[in-house]
């Protein structure tokens, strides 16, 4: 029973504490990080750590460690927050192969205008597997032949798509058909 009111009385004692330092500590915490969602997070796990402390009777100057304690778990969160993005960093990449839109549209006009010039068959069974995303045996059914044909169809209708987009823009031209 006395460990009860005692208790109690410490709960009690520590709502005081709790009231006396946590605008104060907020204002800390928010200073420190300059999120203010962040800093109610820092400061009530600060509370509850200084509570433990406290309850066991290590803290002489409740306020002096309780800003050390914000300090400490603001630390901590820039750091986690830091290593969080250093690490989506490398699993992103960096900007190296972002492409402007500009430079989308004239490749995506440079493929169509290519896929225009190949032959009937291979254009169908590259547009139907890749464009289409059908399988080889829905593409062969499609087009009423085997699916080998299908098959070599699209590998030379990619080889040949290589071909005419790897030529010089001026031979790439109607004119310029090689």
């Amino acid at each position: 029973m006395l460990t009860i009111v005692r208790a109690a009385v410490d709960e009690r004692s520590f709502a005081a504490v709790f009231n006396t330092h946590h605008r104060d500590a907020v204002r800390l915490a928010y200073l420190l990080t300059s999120d203010a969602a962040q800093a109610e997070d820092i400061v009530a796990e600060a509370f509850a750590k200084v509570y433990v402390r406290w309850r066991r009777g290590e803290v002489r100057d409740v306020g002096a460690y309780l800003r050390r304690a914000v300090a400490n778990e603001a630390n901590s969160k820039l750091r986690r927050r830091y290593l969080e993005r250093r690490e989506a960093g490398r699993q992103r990449g960096d900007d190296r192969g972002v492409r402007l839109i500009d430079e989308q549209a004239a490749d995506r006009d440079a493929v169509w205008s290519a896929l225009g010039r190949l032959p009937a068959r291979q254009r169908q069974a590259v547009v139907l597997r890749y464009y289409e995303d059908l399988s080889e045996a829905d593409t062969a059914e499609l087009l009423g032949v085997s699916v080998g044909t299908v098959k070599s169809q699209v590998s030379r209708g990619l080889a040949r798509l290589q071909a005419l987009l790897e030529q010089p823009a001026s031979e790439s031209l109607p004119g310029g058909e090689r």
